[in-house]
């Protein structure tokens, strides 16, 4: 698989994860049935990706920056929060449309240390 389809499909997985944390909290799951593990390796190879973008080993048209990395490394520490106290952290879901406001910022915005 060459990197730009590991970048693709670590960045689809990640979409699918925050999808899926927003639905549990939605549904109020007990965070004992929460697939916490699985959640922590997809965001983190979501960071990666981001990564992979920002030090342009991919070239793609999604205008990442370093806040948005950054975004993604306090998602990761707001569900360890989670699991830890039981109690979902306010900000998690605020983090969540942060970080998802991402994929849609291409067409409105510029960044030329991504594009090139």
């Amino acid at each position: 698989m060459t990197r730009e389809r590991q970048v693709a499909q670590a960045l689809s997985e990640g979409l699918n994860c925050l999808s899926a944390i927003v639905e549990s909290l939605d549904l109020g799951a007990p965070v004992s049935e929460l697939p916490t593990n699985e959640w922590l390796g997809t965001l983190c190879a979501m960071g990666d990706a981001f990564d992979a973008i920002l030090s342009r080993e991919v070239t793609t048209t999604l205008v990442v920056r370093q806040a948005d990395r950054d975004f993604v490394r306090r998602l990761v520490g707001l569900v360890l929060e989670w699991t830890t106290t039981r109690q979902p952290p306010r900000e998690l879901r605020t983090m969540i449309e942060s970080i998802l406001k991402i994929f849609v910022r291409r067409g409105t915005e510029s960044a030329p240390d991504t594009q090139k």
